[in-house]
């Protein structure tokens, strides 16, 4: 992988330079292969800030490990070879991951953490609508928490959209895979069930399994199947959408 780039976007202004405290609150989202958590981080003068933990399980857990690290599910990982076909690896990382054995299921439990977090800074960088990458910890990142202190935000798939809020997220949505593709990035998992949608703005979420049309020669047929995903969604709600000539201005951004 490629090293981050460096944000064009000013960090928010939440986010303090000062001595803090951080409580966790509770479990906000469990997946396949990761949990994320909702903390509280106190600062030294008495401001809060809510942030959302995304923790990866161990891929090969001992009896009891996951219960004491904290997570509530067992660990089921997709297959996953198309999305690290761009992932820079020694030739002995490869192998190893290649055929599965021990190190190589070490290898990539090691770099998912570092590919969202590097995905979530691209994406922020070019201007897209997602959390605001805070810091890389060891099983995860720490990112910005969408919601408020009385509720998360909800997924774009079961927030109640009026016709006027359904066309803003589909113009919103455009908008930022034109950034993303821009940028030479692809999400590659787009859903409305990826989306969040909170006070009138789409937010995008779940970048770890991102690629770039520089190394992955997969991008343009998974940019197709975000976008076809995505519209097809919007099309059983009312939104016209056509799929091509979206695609054909995309593409022409990427290259």
């Amino acid at each position: 992988m490629h090293p981050s780039s460096a944000p064009l976007r000013e960090p928010p202004a939440w986010l303090l330079e000062e001595p803090y405290d951080e409580v966790s609150l509770g479990t906000l989202k469990s997946g396949k292969e990761a949990e994320v958590f909702l903390l509280e981080r106190r600062y030294a003068d008495g401001s809060t800030v809510l942030l959302a933990h995304k923790r990866y399980r161990p891929r090969r857990p001992s009896p009891g490990e996951l219960r004491e690290l904290g997570f509530n599910k067992a660990t089921l990982y997709r297959h996953d070879s198309t999305y690290r076909a761009g992932w820079f690896l020694s030739s002995r990382d490869r192998r190893a991951v290649a055929h599965k054995t021990d190190h190589g299921h070490e290898v990539i439990e090691r770099l998912w953490p570092i590919q969202e977090m590097e995905m979530l800074e691209r994406a922020w960088a070019s201007g897209a609508s997602v959390p605001y990458p805070v810091e890389r910890t060891e099983d995860g990142v720490v990112m910005e928490f969408i919601g408020d202190a009385d509720s998360a935000a909800p997924r774009l798939a079961q927030a109640q959209l009026s016709a006027t809020e359904l066309a803003s997220a589909w113009e919103q949505l455009i908008e930022n895979l034109r950034r993303l593709t821009a940028a030479g990035v692809v999400h590659a998992d787009l859903s409305a069930y990826n989306a969040l949608w909170w006070q009138d703005r789409l937010v995008i979420i779940d970048l770890p399994q991102a690629v770039e049309f520089t190394t992955n020669t997969d991008a343009p047929d998974l940019l197709h199947r975000d976008l076809a995903n995505v519209a097809a969604w919007f099309e059983r709600r009312g939104i016209a959408v056509d799929v091509e000539d979206v695609y054909g201005d995309l593409l022409g951004l990427a290259w």
